[in-house]
């Protein structure tokens, strides 16, 4: 059983005060109208569905610019929590904003699974054919370094003939 029902003036007005151009915090309606938060976060998800346009106080991450994006995820790479959250109360930024643009960097300099299974399977294919191609190299050397042999040896027996028939 509730613990006591809201009559509808109370709603409205507090419907009123979640909708621009008031678009007041939920805590300060639950304490102006004397009701519960939930009950606001109630009322605000009603206006939602209802496809009200909410204006949040919290600024979207898409009203700052890539450029405003970049530069913080920079500034702030090496900062501890604490000097983190400093950072984005100088500069109107929050948090997770910036642990989401960061994320984000993160991941779109990282080669998904896709293009790193066909890396591998080229460079699979690249060791195979080096290996093929070191196979014949060495064949072609050996019968090269047997041919010279070859080419020595004819030339110390006819070297050897000729000594022979001039005597």
């Amino acid at each position: 059983m509730p613990a006591h029902a809201v009559d509808l003036d109370t709603k409205q007005q507090g419907q009123t005060w979640l909708l621009p151009p008031y678009s007041y915090s939920l805590r300060q309606i639950a304490s102006d109208l004397d009701v519960g938060i939930a009950t606001i976060q109630k009322w605000r998800q009603e206006l939602v569905d209802n496809e009200h346009q909410i204006k949040s106080d919290k600024p979207e991450s898409n009203d700052f610019s890539a450029d405003q994006k970049f530069a913080a995820v920079i500034a702030t790479g090496l900062m501890s929590e604490h000097e983190l959250a400093s950072y984005c109360r100088e500069h109107g930024f929050f948090v997770e904003h910036v642990k989401s643009w960061k994320a984000l960097s993160i991941a779109a300099h990282k080669p998904d699974q896709e293009s790193q299974y066909k890396l591998d399977t080229a460079r699979r294919a690249d060791r195979k054919k080096i290996k093929s191609l070191e196979k014949e190299l060495n064949k072609k050397e050996k019968a090269l370094a047997e041919t010279a042999a070859l080419l020595v040896l004819r030339e110390k027996y006819n070297a050897l003939w000729d000594n022979s028939e001039e005597d």
